[in-house]
């Protein structure tokens, strides 16, 4: 077994979901427990399903788990389609995609780091949203209670239960999540199960928008934790190259610690991302500074994102032939072994 720091920075309920996974942590100091990135692929041409495996779309190579986990990160977003995954709802999963996404967890896990197994589907299966006719909530919870079974009581696999939920009302959507919550427990599964809002998951408007209707889910293992999603354009889109003063980055996150810390809730940045534009980089510092010194309530971090399919978007990680992205040297102080 791992042994863990004793600092009152490292809540208990981490400290229990990771000992038995030997997921290493880094020095409370300088990092939340989850640190690291979205790796992209997996979920690309969703207007092509199936799509065809390896042009289409394709699963993140092995050296991209190395380069990351050798920078000091320690858990990876894998983004997957439900509709590659469950070809027909409520019918079985495909045994060569769920290969595929368990190929990726191995490799992973086997570099110490933790996946975040993203849905990402907007809240919808072939275009119907979840809590519809077409695709009831029983729907939704057949497929976690299917991915459980594959993937249940890993402690390195999370369970993200849907990439940016598109649903009108934040009550409707409680109930879809709280019906995939009850199927994952009594599938037997024992994951951290990270839970997105409607309105894009943004943090900046979390605590309003989904707050009263998500503080009410129940898990009997107490292994919830909040994700959100937050960009620093102008509009907080995540669309455009420029961005806000550094000073004013924090105040798109501070609602939402607040949120977390009235509501003795944990949180999780499952997406944000700016710029090669040295003004933009300036804002990382901030940003996982303030992740750092809240790592009561946050438990951690993915930046989006990373992966060869990206080529030179603006955002990207992915190292240019070997050489660091601006926004990767900005990283790197808070990861596991740097120093800030």
């Amino acid at each position: 077994m791992t042994a863990f720091p004793s600092s009152p920075r490292w809540p208990a309920w981490v400290l229990g979901a990771l000992a038995g996974g030997g997921l290493a942590l880094a020095a409370p100091a300088t990092a939340q427990t989850y640190r690291g990135v979205n790796l992209a692929g997996a979920a690309y041409s969703s207007n092509k399903l199936p799509g065809r495996y390896g042009y289409d779309y394709l699963y993140p190579k092995p050296a991209e788990v190395d380069y990351f986990t050798q920078a000091g990160m320690n858990t990876f977003r894998l983004s997957v389609l439900w509709e590659r995954l469950q070809p027909t709802l409520g019918g079985p999963l495909d045994e060569k995609e769920l290969q595929r996404v368990s190929q990726f967890i191995a490799y992973a896990q086997a570099h110490n780091a933790a996946t975040v197994l993203d849905i990402h589907n907007y809240g919808r299966y072939r275009g119907q949203e979840v809590g519809t006719p077409g695709v009831p909530d029983a729907a939704f919870a057949d497929l976690w209670a299917r991915l459980t079974q594959a993937f249940g009581n890993n402690t390195h696999v999370l369970f993200g239960l849907m990439n940016e939920p598109q649903q009108h009302d934040a009550g409707a959507w409680k109930d879809a999540v709280q019906a995939a919550i009850d199927a994952i427990r009594k599938a037997g599964g024992h994951n951290l199960i990270l839970v997105p809002g409607i309105g894009w998951d943004g943090g900046h408007s979390f605590a309003k928008l989904n707050g009263p209707a998500l503080s009410q889910l129940h898990d009997p293992d107490n292994k919830l934790i909040y994700e959100v999603h937050e960009y620093f354009d102008a509009d907080a889109s995540g669309t455009k190259a420029d961005c806000i003063a550094p000073d004013k980055a924090v105040d798109r996150l501070r609602p939402f610690t607040d949120w977390l810390h009235a509501n003795h809730a944990r949180g999780f940045l499952g997406e944000f991302g700016v710029s090669r534009q040295p003004e933009c980089v300036k804002l990382l510092d901030p940003i996982l500074s303030h992740l750092r010194d809240n790592a009561d309530v946050w438990a951690g971090w993915t930046y989006w994102a990373a992966g060869p399919l990206w080529g030179n978007y603006m955002f990207t990680l992915e190292p240019d032939h070997g050489t660091d992205r601006p926004q990767m040297t900005a990283i790197r102080p808070f990861l596991a072994g740097g120093t800030h």
